[in-house]
């Protein structure tokens, strides 16, 4: 045992039970250790709950209980029927009869009664199954049905009434997170003259005649051409893929993307305007952490209720699964997405130092710890934080280009104690960073949380959550896994719980609870073995970033002068499209009269699998409207008849977006498959490349339940401040805008401005500037004279 304490030192690998010492002369010792009876009671416990899951997500919407009812009642059934009864003598049970003799083994080895009890059980189950299989499949016909997304406000219809009803009686009721998944209908592929018309008709107010013209004929070349070829393999794949669009979209979007994630891909998430429970850093960290792993055990019970347009027809959860545990890791031609679904702990750096922390009592089989004993670990953190250490930049290496870092990995985190430091930070559940810093503007924790200082956020860990000196927080979120609603949900879960749970004492600390940790698990310091050679990459790439963030311009503003409630009752118009039209006319404004290419998100999660597509919310309509909005002769009763008309056309756009029907999902995939052909597309060529000057996107809101409550406990001052302003991206186009916003109650509207101040032509304040002015003629066109 001597030569075993000794080993220990030199190698310990402890995984599920099983313990190996090697020593340094080459002996082996294999330790294999039983756990406690609470824990093996543990293990059970959570065995038979996922079991649960599983026979429910199978037998949805039949409840477990009915499920195992039916198993039971066709057990007695069949053994107190006669030998010579339809139950025991039919084409149907000779079939199950000798499939059992087939594939069990031990048939001949039991009672008989008890055999045919055994194969009784498992043909009811597998009926079961089928019959739910048959009602998924009448749920998928259901949902696919899109009529009543076209229903303007207040109208009705009896068709959309009556395909309502059965939808609620057919989809059932409590269902878990992903219930619903293999009842979604998979997105078909657009016919190919349609999307032309589409994409035609979308550029025309952009071009020309003689540029449009142009377009028209590499149009049309490829329409009988090499188009419908392409066409014919987007189909084949559509039958056999959950999306057609997805997996492309991930790989060639993101993860073959060679620029920083910082500002050109990850965003930020911002806290609640001004509402801020405690202003001790350690007991915010803590109190969101605690909500957020909260979240994670939802998720991973299946007890999170899946989304609802309109409280019937369910959305995809699929992106939800990625969450936690995930890391974008770099490649030197392609990243990948690594998911490490049994971890249970997070990353935590502080003033530099990076440190494990575990979530769990007893490390891995233990429960989740209380917001006290995680505010006990982070001072435990802070305390063991003293001095300067070599690798305080060390994030700075994940702000690089992509493929820098899949070779900086390679040479210097491939082996030894900096493979096993970096591989316990990739496969965190999350990564926190407790910051020095007290930014309290917007704009001002918006550039912190999308860039900090370019060496203080992990730009590859799908969440890293930042809280400040001052107690404010806010996220910095990888993009590849998930997009923007998702998180925006996740997000107003835990700001929304911590208010309703009341984590925070009179001193600004996490309430102890009874079950508070006598012993809590031990955070350990993270070792490397920082070179020269290492420092200098790190100091290069950090210097980079620095460069980039210098360059990076942002501007966060609230308009308040009216809001949603003047937009939609006074206005009588849809909020989104009174949005892009003063988008549009700022936009019209800071570049001296032009029009631009615009981008807006729309989701397409009413499809399994599905993610986004684009609205090109320049029509011809909304052109005309912005030139009237600059024509001083034109009187407001005209203008108001040319929004009208535009927004109309931008429903339509939108509508169409999310029913899988919009223009640039299929292009890309188009051209996907040209490159997989080896074609050249002219006309795919032009489409594509056109920049996107200007890329907006609208956050959403009021995603939980959960803000009835907070209003109840909260007065209306303070409720008023819970309000988040979202968050924000950098610009798409080095020469244009990111503009983010959320439409925030009646009275109050958010916009998050991007720009690259080395462009030399864009100014985010600027924008911002338009944007207010642009905001104030449109309300002044719909005041009735």
């Amino acid at each position: 045992m001597a030569e075993a304490n000794a080993a220990v030192h030199v190698y310990e690998g402890n995984r599920r039970g099983v313990k190996l010492l090697v020593s340094e002369e080459g002996g082996i010792e294999v330790h294999f250790m039983i756990p406690p009876p609470k824990e093996l009671q543990a293990r059970a416990i959570r065995y038979g709950y996922h079991l649960q899951r599983v026979v429910q997500k199978y037998v949805y919407p039949a409840p477990p209980t009915v499920a195992l009812l039916v198993v039971a009642v066709v057990i007695a059934i069949v053994l107190a029927s006669p030998p010579d009864s339809w139950w025991r003598d039919s084409s149907l049970s000779w079939a199950v009869w000798y499939i059992g003799n087939a594939i069990v083994p031990f048939s001949s080895y039991l009672p008989h009664s008890l055999y045919i009890a055994y194969l009784a059980a498992w043909a009811a189950l597998a009926g079961l199954i089928v019959l739910m299989s048959v009602h998924r499949l009448i749920l998928r016909v259901l949902l696919s049905y899109r009529g009543w997304i076209y229903l303007g406000p207040g109208e009705k219809s009896r068709v959309v009434m009556l395909w309502a009803g059965i939808v609620k009686v057919v989809g059932g009721k409590d269902p878990l997170t992903y219930s619903y998944q293999s009842a979604l209908p998979r997105m078909s592929v657009p016919a190919l003259k349609d999307t032309i018309e589409r994409y035609l008709k979308s550029v025309h107010p952009l071009m020309d005649e003689e540029e449009y013209n142009k377009m028209v004929a590499l149009a049309k070349e490829f329409e009988t051409t090499e188009g419908p070829r392409m066409q014919k393999y987007l189909v084949l794949k559509s039958w056999f893929a959950d999306n057609y669009i997805t997996d492309w979209w991930e790989k060639y979007v993101y993860l073959k993307g060679r620029t920083s994630l910082m500002i050109n891909s990850n965003y930020y998430v911002l806290p609640p305007r001004t509402h801020i429970p405690t202003n001790n850093q350690l007991a915010r960290a803590a109190g969101m952490l605690r909500q957020l792993m909260v979240f994670k055990q939802n998720l991973d019970r299946e007890q999170l209720p899946p989304l609802m347009l309109r409280g019937i027809v369910p959305m995809c959860m699929a992106q939800y699964e990625r969450i936690f545990c995930t890391t974008r890791t770099p490649g030197r031609e392609q990243d990948g997405l690594e998911r490490f679904v049994s971890s249970k702990h997070i990353g935590v750096n502080y003033r530099g130092r990076w440190f494990k922390m575990p979530l769990y009592r007893k490390g891995t089989y233990g429960q989740l710890l209380s917001a006290y004993d995680m505010e006990r670990q982070l001072q435990s953190i802070v305390a063991a934080t003293t001095g300067n250490v070599p690798e305080a930049h060390l994030s700075a290496l994940t702000a690089a280009d992509r493929t820098a870092w899949a070779n900086h990995r390679d040479t210097f985190f491939s082996d030894g104690i900096n493979k096993k430091s970096l591989s316990v930070i990739e496969s965190a559940i999350m990564v926190l960073y407790l910051d020095d810093s007290c930014p309290n503007e917007m704009a001002e924790l918006g550039r912190s949380l999308i860039h900090g200082n370019g060496a203080n956020r992990w730009f590859d860990k799908s969440l890293t959550l930042v809280v400040f000196a001052n107690g404010r927080c806010g996220m910095n979120v990888e993009h590849a896994w998930a997009d923007a609603p998702v998180v925006a949900h996740l997000w107003e879960e835990v700001c929304t719980r911590e208010v309703i749970d009341q984590m925070y004492d009179a001193n600004g600390h996490c309430k102890k609870p009874s079950n508070a940790l006598d012993q809590l698990p031990p955070c350990k310091l993270l070792q490397w073995d920082w070179t020269k050679a290492l420092d200098d990459a790190v100091e290069t790439e950090l210097a980079t970033a620095k460069a980039a963030i210098a360059s990076f311009d942002l501007a966060v503003i609230s308009h308040t002068a009216y809001g949603k409630g003047a937009i939609t009752k006074k206005y009588k118009m849809s909020p989104d499209a009174y949005m892009q039209m003063a988008l549009q006319y700022a936009y019209y404004k800071n570049s001296n009269g032009t029009f631009t290419q615009t981008y807006e998100a729309s989701m397409t999660r009413l499809y399994k699998h599905g993610r986004t597509e684009t609205v090109r919310p320049v029509t011809d309509a909304s052109k005309a409207f912005i030139l009237a909005l600059a024509d001083s002769t034109k009187t407001n009763a005209e203008r108001r008849k040319l929004a009208y008309a535009a927004a109309e056309a931008h429903q339509d756009l939108y509508r169409r977006a999310m029913c899988g029907e919009g223009v640039d999902r299929h292009l890309f995939t188009l051209y996907c498959v040209s490159v997989g052909m080896g074609i050249e597309s002219p006309f795919l060529k032009e489409a594509l490349q056109r920049p996107w000057r200007l890329s907006t996107s609208q956050q959403p809101q009021q995603q939980t339940d959960n803000w009835k409550t907070v209003a109840q406990l909260l007065d209306p001052k303070a409720y008023e401040g819970m309000v988040c302003p979202g968050g924000g991206f950098g610009p798409v186009a080095k020469d244009g805008y990111g503009v983010s916003y959320m439409i925030a109650g009646d009275s109050n509207m958010f916009f998050h401005i991007s720009s690259d101040k080395s462009a030399g032509m864009t100014s985010s304040s600027a924008f911002a500037k338009d944007l207010h002015a642009a905001l104030a003629e449109m309300s002044n066109v719909f005041e009735i004279e």
